[in-house]
This record gives structure tokens, C-alpha cells and sequence, in this order.
């Protein structure tokens, strides 16, 4: 078999595991927890939907591949919720670069350079395309949050629909986008009977913006 046919196939068999990695989100009809590769997914996905509305233009091919990989450690890894504490999440910056390393390890060199540089771009987050990416990535998991807040536990009130709000005012149009998702998961939660879960400096925000 040619070599590098045998490195893709090879490097196929460890991305596939994130087919059945799963997330700490929920799908909308609560039957199972969805997987990193749907979620990756979905961000390619609104990164098509969505980039002709940024202020500035980005490389949108750029978005889609670091959108792809930019979860690829959790084959190996694992899935760490955001809310969670412990010595896993402290490390998981290392942990996540050591897993890459040895996933690309069979591939040719310069796809592995590509592959290990697009995460490298997106976790630094300087460059309008990492931005968008990040901002992405948070906004996607509050919205699957919104489809299923009788899964929620301690951890998810705690974070909050503010986690990071900061990392969307790179952009006006991802800044007004942002905003409408907080409300309306605000507004879930508060009809749901759990508002008062939420910490009351966030909950005084929301009514003040939208009374």
C-alpha cells in the first residue's frame, strides 16, 4: 500500500473515535448526549451561515478546518466540561498538544504542520479567524444547552449564558448574535422555574436589558 494512503487511513481510524467521544451537552430530545464530532459539525456549519456578516471578512476555508480540528485531541482525551475543577482541567492545554502530537505523528509532514498550526491558531485566538472560531464554539454549546435545560446540572448554572461573553466583541453582528442567544436561554431558564439558579448579578443584567 502507498505510504501516505496508509497514514491517512491510519490517522482516519483515530479521528473517527470522536464520532462516539461524547460532550456534556445533550441533543435536543434529551435521548443521549451528542458527540465532539457533532459539534464540530454544527460549527462548520455556521461558520458558513454566518461569515459573510462579519465586519471583517475572513478566509472561511481557514474557519471551517480549524472548526474541524480544533476538538481532534478529545479522541484521545476525552471531553472536559467547561464548569468542571480538577487537575484534568488544569492540565488540559498539555494534555490536549501531547494528543495531537501523536495523532498527526504518522502523517505527512506538512499536512501534520497544518493540522497541529490551525489548533495552535485557535487557541491563541489573535487572528479574526481564530475569533470567529472561538466565538463560535461558545456560542454553539449555549445554544444546545438552550434544547435541553432539564439535563442541566450545578456546573451549567454556575457557568452561566455569560461564560466568556467577552470573546464576541470582536464583531458587531457576533456581538448582537451573542446577546439574542443570552436572552433567550435567560428567558428559558426563568420560565422553566430554575432563574434563581443563576447568580443574581446575571439575572439583574438580563432584566435590566430587557425591561
Amino acid at each position: 500500500m502507498n505510504k501516505s494512503i496508509k497514514s491517512f487511513i491510519d490517522f482516519y481510524k483515530k479521528a473517527e473515535k470522536l464520532k462516539s467521544t461524547t460532550r456534556h451537552s445533550w441533543v435536543a430530545n434529551s435521548s443521549r448526549q451528542e458527540s465532539v464530532a457533532e459539534h464540530s459539525w454544527m460549527l462548520c456549519l455556521l461558520a458558513m451561515l454566518l461569515s459573510d456578516k462579519l465586519d471583517k471578512k475572513v478566509d472561511l476555508l481557514k474557519v471551517m478546518k480549524m472548526a474541524t480540528v480544533h476538538d481532534l485531541a478529545e479522541s484521545v482525551t476525552g471531553d472536559i466540561p467547561t464548569h468542571e475543577v480538577s487537575v484534568r482541567q488544569k492540565n488540559k492545554y498539555k494534555h490536549e498538544r501531547k494528543a495531537f502530537k501523536g495523532l498527526v505523528a504518522g502523517l505527512p509532514k506538512q499536512k501534520a504542520k497544518e493540522i497541529i498550526s490551525l489548533w495552535d491558531e485557535f487557541e491563541k485566538n489573535e487572528t479574526e479567524e481564530a475569533k470567529f472560531a472561538n466565538s463560535l464554539d461558545k456560542m454553539e454549546a449555549e445554544m444546545q444547552h438552550n434544547l435541553h435545560i432539564n439535563k442541566w446540572v450545578k456546573g451549567d448554572f454556575d457557568v452561566t449564558p455569560y461564560y466568556k461573553d467577552h470573546l464576541f466583541n470582536f464583531d458587531s453582528f457576533m456581538r448582537d448574535f451573542k446577546d439574542e442567544v443570552n436572552v433567550q436561554l435567560m428567558k428559558n431558564l426563568i420560565d422553566a422555574g430554575v432563574g434563581r439558579r443563576i447568580d443574581k448579578k446575571y439575572l439583574d443584567k438580563y432584566k435590566k436589558k430587557n425591561n
